[in-house]
């Protein structure tokens, strides 16, 4: 069964409780009165978060929603600590950040591999009443109690680390685009809104480092007030070095139909926040081989290059046509001058 993919998570936390401290008085044959040897009780495990490799989801989260490390174990006779309580480790995707669920602070950005948070610390085992002898107190009969572990609420939310976001309208051919350039191979089919949950995928050259790309549902007019499911995985854009919009090439449509078709995408990015509405991006008109008329493309080209201020590129993805130069120009965006 495919798992579900979850990028936000609700949990409890709860951190283990110390061991008490232990009464006791020393017995040896021989040696009356031998004092209080009551041991410590052992502390309590932490709780901690990590970001691990080769996660994409928080699909672990999803159902499971309350975690408690280990408690301190008490303390013994003949001064013996207890033993204390094992961490609990929770591993999540590299790129989670971890809130406050109450006050929603932000904990921590878990932005790389291994890099990781404590959101609740363990109780401290109690004392013994070997600790607790004086001058006037021979043979003490207290023992501190281990402090509770802390338990609170926290929110998990992960933006995936990317490197190149691919957009666009319903039936723009996003997913075979994906499936032609990286290693991803996402669900195609012949009816819009076929993509529903983020796909990843990873490009390689022999030059470049390796690319990640995330191909988010279809944009439509509206995402970012509740139409369609695009706007719901924009978080996954905001690390993104390059935008890639993919817009449907027809014999019909118009320079200024596809000019909506990019306003549309260019203004959900915006309303989501000024930071992701102004990403590097590149535009690939998508199903050129529709197309016999070699000049009626270029000048739609040319026409929405200017208008835009973003290369722009015929391509048809299923065919594999015009997708090097598209390609050498995404690389370009994301290398560090960003030229193109």
């Amino acid at each position: 069964m495919k798992t579900k993919f979850t990028d936000e998570a609700d949990i409890k936390i709860i951190s283990g409780s110390g061991g008490d401290g232990c009464v006791s008085f020393r017995r040896v044959r021989f040696i009356p009165k031998g004092g209080p040897d009551g041991g410590d009780g052992g502390n309590g495990g932490d709780v901690v978060i990590f970001a691990k490799q080769n996660l994409t989801s928080l699909s672990d989260y999803a159902h499971r929603r309350s975690f408690k490390a280990e408690s301190g174990k008490p303390g013994r006779s003949s001064r013996q600590h207890g033993k204390n309580g094992s961490d609990l480790k929770l591993p999540v995707p590299i790129g989670t950040q971890v809130f406050d669920a109450e006050t929603l602070e932000l904990l921590a950005d878990l932005n790389a591999e291994g890099k990781r948070v404590t959101v609740a610390s363990g109780g401290r085992g109690g004392k013994g009443n070997v600790h607790y002898k004086s001058s006037v107190r021979q043979a003490p009969k207290v023992a501190q109690k281990g402090l509770p572990g802390q338990q609170r609420g926290i929110r998990l939310v992960c933006k995936l680390p990317v490197d190149v976001g691919v957009v666009g309208p319903p039936g723009s051919g996003k997913s075979t685009l994906l499936s032609r350039v990286t290693s991803a191979a996402p669900e195609i089919a012949a009816y819009p809104f076929t993509t529903q949950t983020p796909c990843m995928g990873v490009h390689t050259t022999e030059i470049f480092t390796p690319l990640v790309f995330i191909e988010i549902p279809a944009i439509v007019s509206g995402s970012t007030q509740g139409a369609g499911v695009g706007s719901r995985y924009f978080k996954h854009l905001e690390r993104a070095k390059a935008l890639i919009f993919v817009l449907e090439g027809r014999a019909d449509k118009t320079p200024e139909a596809y000019m909506n078709d990019f306003n549309i995408i260019q203004g959900e990015l915006e309303n989501y926040g000024p930071e992701l509405g102004g990403k590097r991006r590149v535009v690939a008109l998508n199903k050129a081989d529709v197309f016999s008329d070699g000049m009626a493309l270029e000048a739609i080209r040319a026409a929405l290059e200017t208008a835009t201020g973003a290369r722009t590129f015929w391509i048809s993805a299923e065919k594999e046509m015009g997708l090097e130069p598209l390609m050498k120009a995404v690389e370009a965006l994301c290398g560090a001058d960003g030229d193109v």
